[in-house]
């Protein structure tokens, strides 16, 4: 089982250029009686980004009810909107699996995420926002939606095959969805055997 420490060193890792990570023992936040920690992400190089706060927590399981109390006090004192991004990451000792599963699914106070008996700390994060933007190995022959979606077309329509990496280019922009479609017909302009 992974410890606190990992977590924290995990979350560090793959935020790396990704997000600002700070510590909030300066914000006077609401402490619990467990190992603990709260860390707080802002997206980097985005100005006006928000902050998501997280809420690490080391527990044994019969001691799992402390953590709806302890969300609900630090979400009282954050200010708004960021009370919407509060997440907590939690390790709890001698857990079952389907006690981990009846927390996640308890969304009051905050989002949970509960670590799994045999889990890293890395397979955990791909549960959560800090999930890998790029999946290890060659992206053309994993399973991902839209890659997959687009060799598809490729497939079933030869026409689109001159298309598909501006098309992919554009549907993973930060566009709008009125330009987006504005792009992708002015692209398709001119293809013989359009259908």
């Amino acid at each position: 089982m992974m410890t606190l420490q990992q977590l924290a060193q995990a979350i560090s890792q793959r935020s790396e250029g990704r997000y600002v990570v700070q510590l909030a023992d300066e914000m006077g936040l609401p402490e619990v009686d467990h190992a603990s920690l709260i860390l707080r992400l802002k997206r980097a190089h985005i100005e006006r980004a928000g902050w998501r706060t997280v809420l690490l927590i080391e527990l044994p399981s019969h001691s799992a009810k402390a953590t709806h109390q302890w969300a609900a006090s630090v979400r009282d004192v954050l200010p708004e909107p960021e009370t919407s991004d509060l997440f907590m990451f939690i390790i709890l000792k001698e857990g079952t699996h389907d006690e981990a599963i009846r927390i996640e699914t308890d969304d009051r106070f905050c989002r949970k995420v509960v670590a799994r008996q045999q889990e890293t700390p890395m397979e955990f994060l791909d549960r959560t926002f800090l999930a890998a933007l790029d999946p290890p190995g060659n992206a053309e022959t994993l399973s991902e939606p839209l890659v997959a979606a687009l060799q598809a077309l490729s497939s079933a329509q030869s026409w689109t095959k001159s298309h598909i990496n501006f098309w992919k280019t554009e549907l993973l922009s930060n566009t709008n969805g009125a330009d987006i479609a504005r792009s992708l017909r002015a692209s398709m302009t001119g293809s013989e055997d359009q259908q």
